[in-house]
């Protein structure tokens, strides 16, 4: 185990570490336009009615016969691309009564996102727009789910895996969204491109979208370079915590197992400090 977490300190540490960066996520998420509150993701936001209208099975269906035409031409970019949107719905008809993604909707954005990684590998620059917005609301998700799975996780290794999946996430949100900030150009949708970047600990992604807004209006991107300052740190901090993480684990694998931070220091403290992420831009 890497965190000695029978210590009451070092488990009053990770909590609050983690709630902290909880916070942090449902603030970012209201800045990018994911989810509406602070009381964390929910598909209602995006569909307007929590749990779905539709039962899960009803997506089945379309969704079968998306993955026939695959196994006839597993390079039918359309099948690919209605894959995108119907696992993202089925993944919404799985929530619970309060919107909330279960392990069966957490499975289906997965589903989602892999059909969109292949549907863009397909299409590059001629990509839909419809399906990027989807998949970048679908990274988000799990970017929080993974963020979730981190935080509950009683290894390094386990920990390592959630922080690395978040920023993977993260950054599949950017890459998403910046498909439809170069179709459509305006100022929200590249600010969502620097902002998820930003989270991710991506510098240059991050100031590559900065400039964009720049592009079209000066002074809003000015405002939204000051407002990611304190993202750009959070960021930062992942990839620190990442890198600290993978040494101690590779220290302890080497060293034949045991606890590499006995006396030593927390990989993940701080992580969460220094304020927001910002707030509407």
């Amino acid at each position: 185990m890497l965190f000695d977490l029978q210590s009451p300190r070092r488990r009053r540490v990770i909590r609050v570490t983690f709630g902290a960066l909880a916070a942090i996520f449902a603030i970012s998420f209201v800045f990018l336009g994911v989810g509406t509150g602070g009381g964390g993701f929910s598909f209602s936001d995006l569909f307007g009615s929590g749990g779905g209208g539709s039962t899960s099975s009803a997506f089945d269906d379309d969704i079968k016969a998306a993955q026939e035409k695959l196994a006839v031409n597993p390079n039918d970019a359309a099948a690919h691309s209605q894959l995108v949107t119907l696992h993202y719905q089925k993944a919404n008809a799985e929530a619970d009564d309060q919107g909330r993604p279960t392990s069966d909707s957490i499975q289906d954005l997965q589903q989602s996102t892999d059909a969109w990684t292949k549907y863009l590998e397909l299409t590059g620059a001629k990509a839909s727009t419809g399906a990027a917005a989807i998949a970048y609301q679908a990274y988000f998700v799990l970017a929080q789910a993974d963020f979730s799975s981190t935080a509950s996780a009683t290894t390094g290794s386990d920990q390592l895996q959630g922080l690395t999946s978040t920023v993977a996430d993260l950054k599949g949100a950017a890459e998403a969204q910046k498909v439809v900030a170069q179709a459509q150009p305006s100022v929200g949708n590249w600010a969502k491109v620097a902002q998820a970047y930003a989270l991710a600990g991506d510098t240059q992604g991050t100031q590559q979208a900065i400039a964009e807004v720049k592009k079209l209006n000066p002074a809003q991107g000015a405002k939204l370079e000051k407002q990611l300052k304190n993202t750009q740190q959070q960021g930062s901090r992942f990839q620190q915590a990442i890198k600290q993480l993978t040494k101690q684990q590779q220290t302890s694998q080497s060293a034949g197992g045991g606890n590499p931070l006995s006396g030593g220091s927390n990989p993940l403290n701080g992580l969460g400090t220094g304020g927001s992420l910002g707030g509407t831009p």
